[in-house]
């Protein structure tokens, strides 16, 4: 056997999507390869029938009362116990297919980063100020941490278990993915990054261009210099 692997979905109102996702992983490969596979729904609160699909689907799920993508993903790592931990955002725009070739890279790093803008983003799948912001938001994490990686705000991760339990996430909402890149980087983390295509979600999305990625970077700035940490 060669270790236990968690995947994890966070989700809300993802009725259109979550099923694709779910089907999409490829679930009796790793089998075969000798992982043992879980698959998690980390749900916070959807009115549609993301639940029911999810059960359907064979996943496990986790229900968040707490409002936030960061609440619903910190209270997945603290009930989950694995070897690996892959977080996929359950909107059907990253490729579940690439988790074989994240814990191929997990047996020599401890971080996996699946990167949209050093792969094939497809037509309107992300408006131009959200690459300009991602972009920038990049660049400041880059400054303020010093690991070089070019897409922070990926919802697509790779972890080795161990990693887990030495961060220390306070993120709430959308800020996760750089309180994660903050965690690894403060701990020393090897990461490496994995091209990725980015397909266009088929509803709205929910992340605000500017109010979220102003609350991202803000986070960035705050997370660094808390307590004189870094």
């Amino acid at each position: 056997m060669k270790g236990k692997v968690a995947v994890l979905i966070p989700t809300l109102n993802e009725e259109m999507s979550i099923g694709q996702v779910i089907d999409r992983i490829p679930v009796e490969h790793l089998s075969n390869k000798g992982y043992e596979m879980s698959i998690y729904v980390v749900d916070g609160n959807s009115i549609d029938r993301t639940q029911h699909i999810a059960k359907e689907k064979g996943a496990e799920l986790i229900l968040e009362k707490r409002p936030g993508k960061g609440a619903a993903m910190q209270t997945a790592f603290k009930r989950i116990d694995a070897d690996y931990f892959i977080m996929i955002d359950g909107d059907n725009t990253y490729p579940p297919e690439k988790i074989v070739d994240f814990l191929d890279l997990l047996k020599n790093y401890d971080i996996v980063l699946g990167s949209r803008l050093r792969g094939k983003i497809e037509d309107g799948a992300m408006p131009k100020i959200n690459i300009f912001g991602n972009f920038a938001l990049t660049l400041i994490a880059r400054a303020l941490y010093g690991k070089k990686v070019t897409d922070v705000c990926t919802g697509f991760w790779g972890f080795r278990g161990e990693t887990i339990s030495s961060m220390e996430l306070v993120a709430q909402g959308f800020e996760i993915e750089a309180d994660m890149y903050a965690e690894c980087s403060r701990h020393g983390f090897s990461i490496v990054e994995l091209p990725i295509d980015y397909r266009k979600r088929e509803d709205r999305p929910k992340l605000s261009s500017i109010d979220d990625g102003l609350k991202i970077g803000l986070f960035l700035f705050k997370k660094r210099y808390r307590n004189g940490r870094g």
